[in-house]
C-alpha cells in the first residue's frame, strides 16, 4: 500500500480475531512510533507493551470508570496486545526550561501514536487510538512512575472484519487560506 492508501484505510477497530500478534510485528510497530518527529529531537516518548490477559483487564478496568452513559470499552479486552503509549513530561524541563513543555510531551506522543496507527493498517492489523481513560488507576496498573504520563491506548490485532471509510468533511468546510 501507499503512503495515501494507509491514510485512508486506517480505521478505529473494534474487533478482532484471537489469532495472536507476533514480535516482529509488534516491534515493527514501535519502530515506527519511535520515528515519528519530535520537538527538538527530544524523543519523550515511552510505550508500555501488554500481552498479559490480566494485565488487558487492568487497562480495561481504567477505561471503564467514565460516567453511566459512557459504554465500557469492551473491545479493548479482545485485544491480542495492548501498546500504552507515554510520554516522559520532563524530558524538555531537562533541557530547557519552557512554558509549553508539557504541551511539546503530549504532540510528540500524538505523532508517535499516529505513526504506530498507520503502521498497524500498512500491516493489515487493527488498532484503535483510547484516549478516554483514568490517568491515576492506569499508572497504577502498570506501574508507571512519576514524571510518566499515559497518552493513550492501543489494542492491537488481527481485525475480524473491514470497516468502511467515514466521510470526511469536503476541503472547503475546513480550509482557511491567510486568515481564519
Amino acid at each position: 500500500m501507499d503512503l495515501f492508501e494507509v491514510i485512508k484505510c486506517r480505521r478505529s477497530v473494534h474487533s478482532f480475531t484471537e489469532e495472536e500478534l507476533s514480535d516482529d510485528k509488534i516491534n515493527i510497530l514501535l519502530e515506527a512510533a519511535r520515528w515519528a518527529p519530535s520537538a527538538g529531537n527530544v524523543q519523550p516518548w515511552r510505550f508500555v507493551v501488554v500481552r498479559k490477559p490480566e494485565n488487558i483487564e487492568k487497562i480495561w478496568e481504567a477505561t471503564a470508570w467514565h460516567a453511566p452513559d459512557i459504554t465500557p470499552q469492551n473491545f479493548i479486552r479482545k485485544a491480542s496486545v495492548i501498546i500504552v503509549v507515554c510520554t516522559d513530561t520532563t524530558a524538555y524541563k531537562r533541557r530547557q526550561s519552557s512554558i509549553r513543555s508539557s504541551l511539546f510531551c503530549i504532540q510528540d506522543a500524538a505523532a508517535a501514536t499516529q505513526n504506530l496507527l498507520l503502521a498497524a493498517c500498512g500491516l493489515e492489523l487493527g488498532a484503535c487510538w483510547v484516549g478516554m481513560f483514568d490517568e491515576d488507576r492506569l499508572k497504577e496498573a502498570l506501574n508507571i512512575p512519576a514524571g510518566i504520563r499515559p497518552v493513550a491506548i492501543i489494542p492491537v490485532g488481527h481485525t475480524k472484519s473491514k470497516k468502511k471509510p467515514p466521510s470526511r468533511k469536503p476541503l472547503e468546510d475546513i480550509v482557511y487560506h491567510e486568515t481564519f
